[in-house]
C-alpha cells in the first residue's frame, strides 16, 4: 500500500516507534484497571516531567487535546475572583479569552495584533496596580509562528507575586523551556504536536505548590478537574476512563524524544528543518513575516 503523505499542519506521520504500538496493541492491551496500568501511568508522568526538566512540577493526563488542557488549567487553577490578564496576539490567546469567560473568570483583556510583541511595561503596570492576579499567554503562537517574551513576563510575575498560566501547546518538548527557571505556574500542553504522539491524550504540566493551593480552589470544568485528577495518578488510578493504548504511545513518544537527544535535539531538528525551508523560501521570492523582538519558532513560518 503507497505512503500517504499530508502537507496539512500538525503532526500526522509519527515516529515508527509510536506506529508500531498501534499496530501491536491489540495482542497485548492494557486494562485500564488491571495491575499493569499504574506502573505505566507512574513511568509515562515521570518521563513528561523528566524530559521536561521540571523536578518541581507534575504532569497530569486528561483525554483530550491542547483545548482540553487550556480548559483543565483555567477551570481548575484559579479561584474564581481572580482577575487573569489574558495578553493575546493570536488566535490561541483569543481562545484562551473565549475559555476564560465561558467559565465567569473575571478578565482584563490585553489584547494586540497578531504577531505583535506585548508591552512588558504595559503588563508590569497593570501587575503593580493590582489589577490581576495572575497572567495567561502562548509561547508558541502558531497564528505568526514566533515566541513570546515567557521568559520576561514569567519575572515580571514572579517579582509581583502572580501566577503564570502558559499555553505551551505548540512549543512543549520541541522549543526549550524553563519552567521553574521562568516561574511558570501550569503549562497546557499536549502529547500530539512537539511529542509526536497520537492526539487522544493531552497533559498539564503544574507546579506543585499550586497543586497543593488547588486543594482549596473549586474544581470548574466537570472531568478535568486537576487536584481530583493529580490525586488519582499519584495513587495510580483515574476517576475517568483514560486509553491506556494511548498512554504506550506516549511512552514510546518520549523514548523516541530521548533518543533524538531530548529537547535540545529535537530543536536542533527542527531548526535545520526551518532554515532549509526558509532558504527556499526566499529563493522563491517569497517574504517570510517577521514581527521586532518576536524569534521566529522551530515549527513553522509564515509567509
Amino acid at each position: 500500500m503507497p505512503r500517504i503523505v499530508s502537507l496539512t499542519p500538525a503532526v500526522f506521520h509519527l515516529p515508527e516507534r509510536v506506529n508500531a504500538v498501534s499496530r501491536a496493541y491489540g495482542a497485548q492491551p492494557v486494562v485500564p484497571r488491571g495491575p499493569a496500568f499504574a506502573p505505566l501511568l507512574a513511568k509515562v508522568r515521570a518521563g513528561i516531567t523528566a524530559a521536561l526538566e521540571a523536578p518541581d512540577h507534575e504532569a497530569v493526563l486528561l483525554t483530550g487535546t491542547g483545548s482540553t488542557a487550556m480548559a483543565a488549567v483555567l477551570g481548575s487553577c484559579l479561584d474564581p475572583k481572580e482577575r487573569l490578564l489574558c495578553v493575546r496576539n493570536g488566535a490561541y490567546g483569543d481562545r484562551i479569552v473565549e475559555f476564560a469567560r465561558a467559565l465567569g473568570q473575571p478578565i482584563v483583556d490585553y489584547e494586540l495584533p497578531y504577531g505583535e510583541r506585548p508591552d512588558l511595561d504595559r503588563i508590569d503596570s497593570i501587575l503593580a496596580r493590582g489589577e490581576a492576579d495572575a497572567v495567561a499567554l502562548v509561547y508558541g503562537a502558531t497564528t505568526s509562528c514566533s515566541l513570546n517574551p515567557v521568559p520576561e513576563v514569567g519575572a515580571l510575575c514572579k517579582a509581583r507575586g502572580k501566577k503564570l498560566f502558559v499555553d505551551g501547546v505548540s512549543a512543549l518538548f520541541v522549543e526549550p523551556m524553563d519552567l521553574g527557571g521562568w516561574g511558570i505556574a501550569a503549562v497546557m500542553g499536549s502529547c500530539n504536536k512537539g511529542l509526536h504522539a497520537h492526539p487522544n491524550l493531552t497533559n498539564c504540566v503544574v507546579r506543585r505548590d499550586l497543586l497543593d493551593e488547588m486543594k482549596k480552589l473549586p474544581q470548574r470544568a466537570p472531568s478535568l478537574e486537576l487536584s481530583k485528577l493529580h490525586a488519582a495518578q499519584a495513587g495510580g488510578s483515574h476517576p475517568y476512563t483514560i486509553d491506556p493504548m494511548s498512554l504506550r504511545q506516549v511512552e514510546a513518544a518520549l523514548d523516541e524524544l530521548a533518543h533524538e537527544g531530548g529537547v535540545s535535539g529535537r530543536n536542533a531538528i527542527y531548526r535545520r528543518r526551518a532554515t532549509l525551508l526558509r532558504e527556499g523560501y526566499t529563493r522563491l521570492g517569497l517574504t517570510i513575516a517577521t514581527w521586532p523582538n518576536m524569534p521566529l519558532s522551530s515549527i513553522g513560518t509564515a509567509l
